[in-house]
Protein backbone atom coordinates (compact mmCIF):
# COMPACT_ATOMS: atom_id res chain seq x y z
CA UNK A 1 0.00 0.00 0.00
CA UNK A 2 1.28 3.47 -0.86
CA UNK A 3 2.42 5.81 1.91
CA UNK A 4 0.10 8.59 2.93
CA UNK A 5 1.76 11.99 2.72
CA UNK A 6 1.76 13.62 6.14
CA UNK A 7 3.80 16.28 7.90
CA UNK A 8 6.22 14.31 10.02
CA UNK A 9 6.56 15.74 13.49
CA UNK A 10 8.95 14.80 16.27
CA UNK A 11 7.06 12.56 18.69
CA UNK A 12 8.95 14.14 21.60
CA UNK A 13 8.72 17.91 21.06
CA UNK A 14 6.46 18.21 18.00
CA UNK A 15 9.02 19.96 15.82
CA UNK A 16 8.94 19.31 12.07
CA UNK A 17 12.59 20.35 11.70
CA UNK A 18 14.57 17.17 11.21
CA UNK A 19 17.52 15.53 9.49
CA UNK A 20 17.13 12.28 7.58
CA UNK A 21 19.87 9.91 8.66
CA UNK A 22 18.83 7.11 6.28
CA UNK A 23 15.61 6.16 4.52
CA UNK A 24 12.70 6.65 6.94
CA UNK A 25 15.08 7.34 9.81
CA UNK A 26 15.31 10.91 11.23
CA UNK A 27 16.87 13.07 14.02
CA UNK A 28 14.93 16.00 15.44
CA UNK A 29 16.92 19.25 15.08
CA UNK A 30 15.31 20.68 18.22
CA UNK A 31 15.62 17.97 20.86
CA UNK A 32 17.96 15.50 19.05
CA UNK A 33 15.43 12.68 19.32
CA UNK A 34 15.90 9.93 16.72
CA UNK A 35 12.80 8.31 15.26
CA UNK A 36 11.72 6.23 12.21
CA UNK A 37 8.57 5.49 10.25
CA UNK A 38 6.88 2.10 10.09
CA UNK A 39 6.14 1.37 6.43
CA UNK A 40 2.75 -0.16 6.92
CA UNK A 41 1.17 1.50 9.99
CA UNK A 42 2.92 4.83 9.57
CA UNK A 43 3.82 4.59 13.20
CA UNK A 44 6.46 6.93 14.52
CA UNK A 45 8.91 5.25 16.85
CA UNK A 46 11.59 7.27 18.66
CA UNK A 47 14.72 6.78 20.61
CA UNK A 48 16.14 9.40 23.08
CA UNK A 49 19.79 10.01 22.29
CA UNK A 50 21.38 12.82 24.43
CA UNK A 51 24.70 13.60 22.83
CA UNK A 52 25.00 17.13 24.37
CA UNK A 53 26.77 17.71 27.71
CA UNK A 54 23.76 19.13 29.50
CA UNK A 55 20.82 16.78 30.15
CA UNK A 56 18.56 19.81 30.45
CA UNK A 57 18.99 21.35 27.00
CA UNK A 58 15.49 22.17 25.90
CA UNK A 59 15.85 24.57 22.99
CA UNK A 60 18.18 26.67 20.95
CA UNK A 61 20.58 29.31 22.39
CA UNK A 62 18.17 32.19 21.87
CA UNK A 63 15.47 30.37 23.85
CA UNK A 64 17.90 29.63 26.66
CA UNK A 65 18.95 33.29 26.92
CA UNK A 66 15.34 34.42 27.05
CA UNK A 67 14.48 31.97 29.85
CA UNK A 68 17.59 32.80 31.91
CA UNK A 69 16.91 36.53 31.51
CA UNK A 70 13.33 36.04 32.68
CA UNK A 71 14.50 34.13 35.78
CA UNK A 72 17.08 36.79 36.71
CA UNK A 73 14.54 39.54 36.15
CA UNK A 74 12.07 37.79 38.44
CA UNK A 75 14.69 37.45 41.19
CA UNK A 76 15.61 41.15 40.95
CA UNK A 77 11.97 42.18 41.03
CA UNK A 78 11.29 40.06 44.14
CA UNK A 79 14.36 41.54 45.90
CA UNK A 80 13.34 45.13 45.16
CA UNK A 81 9.77 44.46 46.20
CA UNK A 82 10.99 42.88 49.46
CA UNK A 83 13.23 45.88 50.24
CA UNK A 84 10.37 48.30 49.59
CA UNK A 85 8.02 46.57 51.99
CA UNK A 86 10.67 45.91 54.68
CA UNK A 87 11.23 49.67 55.16
CA UNK A 88 7.65 50.06 56.34
CA UNK A 89 7.39 46.78 58.25
CA UNK A 90 6.79 47.20 62.03
CA UNK A 91 9.78 46.39 64.26
CA UNK A 92 7.94 43.49 65.90
CA UNK A 93 7.00 41.88 62.56
CA UNK A 94 8.33 38.33 62.62
CA UNK A 95 9.53 37.72 59.09
CA UNK A 96 12.66 36.39 57.49
CA UNK A 97 15.37 38.87 56.64
CA UNK A 98 19.02 38.56 55.79
CA UNK A 99 21.76 38.90 58.42
CA UNK A 100 22.79 42.40 57.34
CA UNK A 101 19.39 44.10 57.90
CA UNK A 102 19.13 42.37 61.30
CA UNK A 103 22.51 43.76 62.36
CA UNK A 104 21.58 47.26 61.24
CA UNK A 105 18.32 47.05 63.16
CA UNK A 106 20.16 45.98 66.32
CA UNK A 107 22.55 48.90 65.95
CA UNK A 108 19.64 51.31 65.59
CA UNK A 109 17.83 49.81 68.59
CA UNK A 110 20.95 50.07 70.79
CA UNK A 111 21.92 53.58 69.73
CA UNK A 112 21.34 56.50 72.07
CA UNK A 113 21.98 60.20 72.52
CA UNK A 114 24.04 61.31 75.52
CA UNK A 115 24.28 64.62 77.36
CA UNK A 116 27.43 64.89 79.47
CA UNK A 117 27.39 66.89 82.69
CA UNK A 118 30.97 66.33 83.78
CA UNK A 119 34.20 64.87 82.36
CA UNK A 120 37.04 64.03 84.74
CA UNK A 121 40.51 62.90 83.62
CA UNK A 122 42.45 60.47 85.79
CA UNK A 123 45.39 58.08 85.68
CA UNK A 124 45.31 54.30 85.97
CA UNK A 125 48.83 52.85 86.20
CA UNK A 126 50.23 55.97 84.49
CA UNK A 127 47.70 55.62 81.64
CA UNK A 128 45.26 58.51 81.00
CA UNK A 129 41.56 57.68 81.17
CA UNK A 130 38.32 59.64 81.29
CA UNK A 131 35.37 59.35 83.66
CA UNK A 132 32.21 60.91 82.26
CA UNK A 133 28.82 61.49 83.84
CA UNK A 134 26.24 61.26 81.08
CA UNK A 135 22.47 61.10 80.64
CA UNK A 136 21.22 58.65 77.99
CA UNK A 137 18.07 58.53 75.88
CA UNK A 138 17.75 55.45 73.66
CA UNK A 139 16.35 55.69 70.13
CA UNK A 140 14.27 52.52 70.33
CA UNK A 141 11.20 52.23 72.54
CA UNK A 142 12.34 48.65 73.26
CA UNK A 143 15.25 50.04 75.28
CA UNK A 144 13.41 52.61 77.41
CA UNK A 145 14.35 50.64 80.52
CA UNK A 146 18.04 51.37 79.80
CA UNK A 147 17.57 55.13 79.96
CA UNK A 148 19.06 57.00 82.88
CA UNK A 149 22.31 58.50 84.14
CA UNK A 150 25.56 56.57 83.64
CA UNK A 151 29.16 56.69 84.76
CA UNK A 152 31.27 55.76 81.71
CA UNK A 153 35.01 55.16 81.39
CA UNK A 154 36.86 55.93 78.13
CA UNK A 155 40.40 55.33 76.90
CA UNK A 156 41.40 58.49 74.93
CA UNK A 157 44.47 56.80 73.42
CA UNK A 158 42.75 53.67 72.07
CA UNK A 159 39.40 55.48 71.74
CA UNK A 160 37.57 52.65 73.51
CA UNK A 161 34.64 52.53 75.92
CA UNK A 162 36.03 50.51 78.85
CA UNK A 163 33.10 50.41 81.24
CA UNK A 164 29.64 51.81 81.92
CA UNK A 165 27.51 51.74 85.05
CA UNK A 166 23.99 53.03 85.46
CA UNK A 167 23.68 55.03 88.69
CA UNK A 168 20.25 56.62 88.34
CA UNK A 169 16.94 56.01 86.59
CA UNK A 170 16.67 59.72 85.88
CA UNK A 171 17.70 60.64 82.31
CA UNK A 172 17.90 64.37 82.97
CA UNK A 173 20.39 66.29 85.10
CA UNK A 174 21.45 64.33 88.18
CA UNK A 175 22.70 66.12 91.31
CA UNK A 176 26.09 64.43 91.55
CA UNK A 177 29.32 66.28 92.34
CA UNK A 178 32.92 65.14 91.91
CA UNK A 179 36.11 65.94 93.79
CA UNK A 180 39.64 64.54 93.50
CA UNK A 181 40.95 64.57 97.07
CA UNK A 182 44.48 64.59 98.47
CA UNK A 183 44.89 60.81 98.15
CA UNK A 184 44.46 61.10 94.35
CA UNK A 185 41.13 59.26 94.26
CA UNK A 186 37.86 60.53 92.79
CA UNK A 187 34.97 60.91 95.23
CA UNK A 188 31.33 61.70 94.50
CA UNK A 189 28.27 62.89 96.37
CA UNK A 190 25.03 61.70 94.81
CA UNK A 191 21.89 63.73 95.44
CA UNK A 192 23.47 65.10 98.65
CA UNK A 193 22.65 61.73 100.24
CA UNK A 194 25.43 59.22 99.50
CA UNK A 195 29.22 59.52 99.66
CA UNK A 196 30.85 57.44 96.91
CA UNK A 197 34.36 56.48 95.87
CA UNK A 198 35.41 55.55 92.34
CA UNK A 199 37.74 52.53 92.21
CA UNK A 200 40.33 53.22 89.51
CA UNK A 201 41.27 49.57 89.12
CA UNK A 202 37.84 47.94 88.89
CA UNK A 203 35.95 51.01 87.53
CA UNK A 204 33.27 50.38 90.14
CA UNK A 205 31.47 52.91 92.35
CA UNK A 206 31.67 52.10 96.06
CA UNK A 207 29.37 53.54 98.73
CA UNK A 208 31.78 54.38 101.58
CA UNK A 209 29.70 56.94 103.47
CA UNK A 210 27.97 54.59 105.85
CA UNK A 211 31.24 53.08 107.04
CA UNK A 212 32.89 56.48 107.50
CA UNK A 213 29.95 58.03 109.34
CA UNK A 214 29.45 55.06 111.64
CA UNK A 215 33.06 55.46 112.81
CA UNK A 216 32.13 58.81 114.37
CA UNK A 217 29.79 58.70 117.36
CA UNK A 218 28.54 62.24 116.80
CA UNK A 219 27.07 61.14 113.47
CA UNK A 220 25.24 58.15 114.91
CA UNK A 221 21.97 60.08 114.71
CA UNK A 222 22.29 59.99 110.93
CA UNK A 223 23.21 62.30 108.05
CA UNK A 224 20.40 64.21 106.33
CA UNK A 225 22.50 65.89 103.60
CA UNK A 226 26.15 66.37 102.68
CA UNK A 227 28.25 68.36 100.22
CA UNK A 228 31.91 69.08 99.58
CA UNK A 229 33.50 72.12 101.22
CA UNK A 230 34.92 74.74 98.88
CA UNK A 231 37.94 73.23 97.10
CA UNK A 232 40.37 75.68 98.72
CA UNK A 233 39.29 74.32 102.13
CA UNK A 234 40.69 70.84 101.46
CA UNK A 235 39.23 67.37 101.90
CA UNK A 236 36.15 68.21 103.94
CA UNK A 237 32.38 67.72 103.83
CA UNK A 238 29.59 69.94 105.10
CA UNK A 239 27.22 67.69 107.02
CA UNK A 240 23.65 68.38 108.09
CA UNK A 241 22.64 65.79 110.69
CA UNK A 242 19.13 64.43 111.13
CA UNK A 243 18.68 66.65 114.18
CA UNK A 244 19.55 69.78 112.16
CA UNK A 245 23.18 70.40 113.18
CA UNK A 246 25.63 71.82 110.62
CA UNK A 247 29.08 70.27 110.98
CA UNK A 248 32.32 70.21 109.00
CA UNK A 249 33.67 66.70 108.61
CA UNK A 250 37.19 65.71 107.46
CA UNK A 251 36.95 61.94 106.83
CA UNK A 252 40.67 61.18 106.45
CA UNK A 253 41.34 62.32 110.02
CA UNK A 254 37.87 61.53 111.38
CA UNK A 255 37.40 65.06 112.72
CA UNK A 256 34.15 67.00 113.15
CA UNK A 257 34.02 70.77 113.63
CA UNK A 258 31.21 73.15 114.50
CA UNK A 259 31.12 76.27 112.30
CA UNK A 260 32.87 78.60 114.79
CA UNK A 261 35.62 76.08 115.46
CA UNK A 262 36.02 75.40 111.76
CA UNK A 263 36.73 79.08 111.03
CA UNK A 264 39.59 78.87 113.53
CA UNK A 265 41.22 75.58 112.51
CA UNK A 266 41.39 76.50 108.82
CA UNK A 267 43.69 79.45 109.55
CA UNK A 268 47.03 80.10 111.20
CA UNK A 269 50.23 78.23 111.96
CA UNK A 270 49.05 77.02 115.38
CA UNK A 271 46.45 74.59 113.98
CA UNK A 272 48.65 72.53 111.69
CA UNK A 273 48.68 68.75 111.63
CA UNK A 274 51.97 66.92 112.33
CA UNK A 275 52.32 65.97 108.62
CA UNK A 276 52.04 69.56 107.36
CA UNK A 277 54.70 70.40 104.76
CA UNK A 278 56.00 73.43 102.87
CA UNK A 279 54.58 73.57 99.34
CA UNK A 280 54.49 75.97 96.41
CA UNK A 281 51.42 77.16 94.53
CA UNK A 282 51.18 79.58 91.59
CA UNK A 283 48.51 82.23 91.11
CA UNK A 284 47.93 85.16 88.76
CA UNK A 285 47.16 88.56 90.20
CA UNK A 286 43.80 90.25 89.60
CA UNK A 287 43.05 93.82 88.54
CA UNK A 288 43.66 96.38 91.28
CA UNK A 289 41.29 99.19 92.23
CA UNK A 290 43.98 101.11 94.13
CA UNK A 291 46.72 100.53 91.52
CA UNK A 292 45.01 100.01 88.14
CA UNK A 293 48.29 100.52 86.27
CA UNK A 294 49.76 97.33 87.73
CA UNK A 295 50.09 94.57 85.14
CA UNK A 296 49.08 90.97 85.70
CA UNK A 297 51.80 88.93 87.41
CA UNK A 298 52.46 85.21 87.88
CA UNK A 299 53.21 84.74 91.58
CA UNK A 300 54.87 81.73 93.27
CA UNK A 301 53.65 81.36 96.89
CA UNK A 302 55.45 79.28 99.51
CA UNK A 303 53.03 78.12 102.22
CA UNK A 304 52.43 75.52 104.89
CA UNK A 305 50.01 72.88 103.65
CA UNK A 306 47.82 71.20 106.28
CA UNK A 307 47.84 67.82 104.52
CA UNK A 308 44.34 66.24 104.69
CA UNK A 309 43.12 68.58 107.42
CA UNK A 310 41.27 71.94 107.31
CA UNK A 311 42.86 74.80 105.35
CA UNK A 312 41.90 78.01 103.60
CA UNK A 313 43.81 78.61 100.38
CA UNK A 314 41.40 81.28 99.15
CA UNK A 315 43.96 83.71 97.79
CA UNK A 316 42.79 86.69 95.80
CA UNK A 317 45.97 88.47 94.77
CA UNK A 318 45.76 92.16 93.89
CA UNK A 319 47.76 95.23 94.84
CA UNK A 320 46.09 97.34 97.50
CA UNK A 321 46.72 100.02 100.15
CA UNK A 322 47.42 98.47 103.54
CA UNK A 323 46.58 100.82 106.40
CA UNK A 324 47.61 98.30 109.06
CA UNK A 325 44.16 98.22 110.60
CA UNK A 326 40.50 97.91 109.69
CA UNK A 327 38.27 100.93 109.18
CA UNK A 328 37.07 103.46 106.62
CA UNK A 329 39.78 105.43 104.84
CA UNK A 330 39.85 108.27 102.27
CA UNK A 331 43.26 107.30 100.86
CA UNK A 332 45.32 110.05 102.44
CA UNK A 333 46.09 108.12 105.63
CA UNK A 334 49.51 106.46 106.03
CA UNK A 335 49.64 103.14 104.21
CA UNK A 336 51.88 100.73 102.39
CA UNK A 337 51.51 99.14 98.97
CA UNK A 338 50.74 95.48 99.58
CA UNK A 339 50.04 92.38 97.49
CA UNK A 340 49.51 90.00 100.44
CA UNK A 341 48.72 91.64 103.78
CA UNK A 342 49.48 90.12 107.22
CA UNK A 343 45.91 88.87 107.65
CA UNK A 344 46.08 86.94 104.36
CA UNK A 345 49.49 85.52 105.25
CA UNK A 346 48.20 84.18 108.57
CA UNK A 347 45.01 82.80 107.06
CA UNK A 348 46.62 80.95 104.15
CA UNK A 349 49.78 80.15 106.16
CA UNK A 350 51.95 81.94 103.59
CA UNK A 351 55.70 82.04 104.15
CA UNK A 352 56.89 84.03 101.12
CA UNK A 353 56.14 84.95 97.53
CA UNK A 354 57.91 86.07 94.33
CA UNK A 355 57.12 87.18 90.78
CA UNK A 356 58.05 84.31 88.44
CA UNK A 357 57.96 86.31 85.17
CA UNK A 358 58.49 90.00 86.03
CA UNK A 359 58.98 91.12 82.41
CA UNK A 360 55.94 89.46 80.82
CA UNK A 361 52.53 90.73 79.77
CA UNK A 362 49.51 88.44 80.15
CA UNK A 363 46.01 88.51 78.69
CA UNK A 364 43.26 86.51 80.45
CA UNK A 365 45.73 84.06 82.02
CA UNK A 366 44.98 81.05 84.21
CA UNK A 367 47.01 78.27 85.81
CA UNK A 368 45.70 74.89 84.57
CA UNK A 369 48.38 72.53 85.97
CA UNK A 370 50.54 73.13 89.02
CA UNK A 371 52.45 70.23 90.55
CA UNK A 372 55.98 69.68 91.80
CA UNK A 373 57.43 69.33 88.29
CA UNK A 374 55.02 71.00 85.88
CA UNK A 375 53.58 74.50 85.66
CA UNK A 376 51.25 74.98 82.69
CA UNK A 377 49.30 78.16 82.01
CA UNK A 378 46.68 79.20 79.46
CA UNK A 379 46.72 82.69 78.00
CA UNK A 380 45.11 84.68 75.23
CA UNK A 381 47.59 85.40 72.44
CA UNK A 382 47.16 89.20 72.59
CA UNK A 383 44.82 91.97 73.71
CA UNK A 384 42.29 91.20 70.97
CA UNK A 385 39.21 89.65 72.61
CA UNK A 386 38.88 87.23 69.69
CA UNK A 387 42.48 86.01 69.67
CA UNK A 388 43.16 82.31 70.23
CA UNK A 389 44.18 80.87 73.57
CA UNK A 390 47.62 79.31 73.91
CA UNK A 391 48.94 76.71 76.31
CA UNK A 392 52.43 77.23 77.69
CA UNK A 393 54.69 75.17 79.92
CA UNK A 394 56.63 77.51 82.20
CA UNK A 395 59.91 76.81 83.98
CA UNK A 396 58.88 77.62 87.55
CA UNK A 397 62.42 78.56 88.53
CA UNK A 398 63.48 80.80 85.63
CA UNK A 399 60.09 81.81 84.24
CA UNK A 400 61.15 80.72 80.75
CA UNK A 401 58.65 79.26 78.26
CA UNK A 402 59.52 75.63 77.54
CA UNK A 403 56.85 75.09 74.88
CA UNK A 404 53.67 76.61 73.46
CA UNK A 405 50.65 74.87 71.92
CA UNK A 406 47.46 76.20 70.33
CA UNK A 407 44.17 74.31 70.19
CA UNK A 408 42.07 74.34 67.02
CA UNK A 409 39.04 76.54 66.40
CA UNK A 410 39.63 78.81 69.37
CA UNK A 411 39.09 75.98 71.87
CA UNK A 412 40.33 76.14 75.50
CA UNK A 413 41.41 73.55 78.04
CA UNK A 414 39.27 72.99 81.11
CA UNK A 415 41.74 70.63 82.80
CA UNK A 416 45.03 68.89 82.12
CA UNK A 417 47.17 66.25 83.83
CA UNK A 418 50.62 64.75 83.37
CA UNK A 419 51.10 61.12 82.35
CA UNK A 420 54.18 59.13 81.42
CA UNK A 421 54.27 60.12 77.72
CA UNK A 422 53.13 63.72 77.96
CA UNK A 423 49.99 65.59 78.92
CA UNK A 424 46.31 64.82 78.59
CA UNK A 425 43.63 67.50 78.68
CA UNK A 426 39.91 68.03 78.26
CA UNK A 427 38.78 71.11 76.38
CA UNK A 428 35.74 73.33 76.71
CA UNK A 429 34.32 71.66 73.58
CA UNK A 430 34.75 68.20 75.15
CA UNK A 431 37.75 67.39 72.98
CA UNK A 432 40.30 64.94 74.39
CA UNK A 433 43.69 66.54 73.81
CA UNK A 434 46.97 64.59 73.83
CA UNK A 435 50.19 66.67 74.00
CA UNK A 436 53.67 65.14 73.98
CA UNK A 437 56.59 66.16 76.20
CA UNK A 438 57.72 68.79 73.68
CA UNK A 439 54.34 70.48 73.43
CA UNK A 440 53.23 68.93 70.12
CA UNK A 441 49.49 68.25 69.95
CA UNK A 442 49.25 64.58 68.91
CA UNK A 443 45.46 64.33 68.82
CA UNK A 444 42.44 66.49 69.50
CA UNK A 445 39.39 64.26 69.20
CA UNK A 446 35.78 64.65 70.24
CA UNK A 447 34.50 62.36 72.97
CA UNK A 448 31.80 60.38 71.07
Amino acid sequence: MAKEIKAIKCPNCGSISKTELKPDFFRCNSCQTEYFLDDTDVNINYNHNYNNQSPFKFGNDKTIKIVIGAILGSILFIFLLSSLFSSSTPSNYNAYSSSTPVKEKEEIDNSFSASRFRIVPFLQNEKPLVLALESRRYNSSNNKAKEGTYITIYDPIKKDLLNEEKISEESHFTDITFRTLSDGNIYMINDKATFLKFNKQTFKIEDIGKKLFEANKELAIGVATMEFVRESYGDGLIILTNDGKKLYYYPFIQKLYAEKEFNQVTRGFNNLLPKSAVKVTHEFTSDSYDYPQEKTQLIAINYRDNDVGPKDMTINLFWSKDYGRSGIFNGTEPHTKSLINPYQKEGARILSWRDVTPDRLYFKPSVILDDQNNLIIQIQANANEKSDFKIQKINSQTGGVEWTATLKDGDRLESILKYKDGFFGISRNDNLVIIDEKGNIKSEDKLN
